[in-house]
This record gives structure tokens, C-alpha cells and sequence, in this order.
């Protein structure tokens, strides 16, 4: 039924992991001993997972997503939309740095869509440090409801993504849309303008209307495990260190800092 409501609504249904998936939000691990996807009506009406809404309301709230802000997308199939956060994981782990999946946000009653993605470790002389070499960090941005998506298009979200990097250099890390496809081969055909005419602002020749030409883009602050070095952070002023400190957790910092400064 879940499916058939999908491909009604869109040209795509629900393929078998995808019902697998909202089975177990749905019945838990008693979903593999439910072969026929007989949900009765009062667990599908109960609220899943100790959210304050309910099953059907949050599927709604998905598809109303998928017609006003989606449909190309999803129809492409761009998006892998239900999957579990553990599964997740599991798909991006062994991919190259950079591999990020689309799916749909599991705590937003008005449907909301995320993006997670892999990176490597970059902290091997870090003794102290929780990373590993080489081991998968995975990031997930907080999720886009049809607020954000009524005044930015996704494509051009996912294009013009950055996050804060070392020495506050803007950097986006999404490169291929698992598995492996080029983030440009996947959305170019859905951004607003062709990449190559992306230009800075021009602050000398304003609009006739006076005004600057701005551009709405998502950055993130970024996470202290992907400083590369510490050497870049020494030594620090009084004012510097205040700044680092607004910004990053001083917990997380030592963590960072241990190995240069071992007791």
C-alpha cells in the first residue's frame, strides 16, 4: 500500500529495502516475521519511535516534500530517501571520501530531507585523538524542511554546500552521490545556472536597482577532527584563542591539542 501511495502520487514506488526500512520504524524487529506487510490499524496510527506525531502524518508530510520541492529527483531515483541511520553507515563506509546519500529526516513531522557523507580520518599523529587513520567519519547536515526548500532548490543546496574548514577556508565536501556518481553529473541538470557562470559579487557594478547581487548558500562549521595539523593552530593570542573557544567546545580542543603538549 505504501508503495502503490508513492507511485500514485510520483513515478517511483518504494522498492523492497525501502519497505524493509519503514517496516521496522513500524513493527520493529517483528517485521521479519510479518511476510505479507500486514500492519494492523492501530500500530500504523501510534506514534513511531516515541515521536510526537504519527506514522502516516510524518509519510504525508514526505510526499507533500517530494510533489512541491522533489519530484525530478526523486523520479531519478537522486534520492535513496528511507534508510536507516545504521544502514547508512554501512553503504558509506568502504566509499571514497567525499560519497554522500540523500534521505528523508526521521524526526520532522513536516518532512525534511538530509544528506550524509564520508570522510577519512586526517588526525594519524594524533595520539590522544579518538580517530583512527583512515577510519570513515560520517557528517549529516541538519535537515532541509520546504521552508528552506521554498527559497533555495535542492540541486543548488547540494552544489553550493560548504562547510568552515581549516584557516576558514569554505570547502564543500560532497563529490559523488553514492555509489560513485560525479555530484555534478547527478544534479547539473537541475541547477538553477550552469556552473561555469558562477561568479564573485560584483560590489562596483550593483543591479539598476541599486542593490549587490547575493547568492544563498548552506555552510557548517567545521567539526575540530578535520583539523589536518596542529601546527597551524600555534601559538595562539589571547583574542585568538577567545575566538576558538566561542566556536568549539574547550573539551574538544585539548582533545585536538593533547598529542603537541603531552604531560
Amino acid at each position: 500500500v505504501l508503495s502503490w501511495q508513492f507511485s500514485s502520487v510520483t513515478k517511483r514506488g518504494l522498492n523492497t529495502e525501502q519497505l524493509s526500512m519503514l517496516g521496522d520504524k513500524l513493527l520493529g524487529p517483528n517485521a521479519s516475521n510479518n511476510p505479507d506487510g500486514l500492519i494492523p490499524w492501530t500500530k500504523f496510527c501510534k506514534n513511531v519511535n516515541e515521536k510526537s506525531f504519527p506514522f502516516w502524518l510524518w509519510i504525508e508530510g514526505i510526499l507533500e516534500l517530494i510533489k512541491r520541492h522533489l519530484l525530478a529527483l526523486w523520479n531519478d531515483g537522486c534520492i535513496m530517501g528511507f534508510v536507516s541511520k545504521e544502514r547508512e553507515r554501512t553503504l558509506l563506509k568502504d566509499r571514497s571520501p567525499g560519497t554522500f546519500l540523500l534521505r528523508f529526516s526521521e524526526s520532522s513531522r513536516e518532512g525534511a530531507i538530509t544528506f550524509t557523507w564520508v570522510e577519512r580520518s586526517q588526525n594519524a599523529n594524533l595520539k590522544c585523538s579518538r580517530a583512527v587513520p583512515d577510519e570513515p567519519q560520517f557528517h549529516a547536515v541538519e535537515p532541509y524542511t520546504k521552508k528552506e526548500l521554498s527559497a533555495v532548490s535542492f540541486p543548488d543546496i547540494v552544489r553550493n554546500y560548504k562547510v568552515m574548514a581549516a584557516e576558514n577556508i569554505p570547502e564543500n565536501p560532497l563529490r559523488f552521490l553514492y555509489p560513485n556518481m560525479p555530484k555534478d553529473s547527478a544534479f547539473g541538470k537541475y541547477y538553477s545556472r550552469p556552473t561555469e557562470t558562477s561568479e564573485p559579487m560584483d560590489v562596483e557594478n550593483p543591479t539598476p536597482h541599486g542593490y549587490i547581487k547575493t547568492e544563498l548558500i548552506s555552510v557548517s562549521e567545521v567539526h575540530p577532527s578535520r583539523l589536518q595539523s596542529t601546527e597551524t593552530m600555534l601559538p595562539l593570542s589571547p583574542e585568538d584563542f577567545g575566538e576558538l573557544t566561542r566556536i568549539i567546545n574547550p573539551a574538544e580542543i585539548d582533545t585536538v591539542m593533547c598529542s603537541a603538549y603531552p604531560n
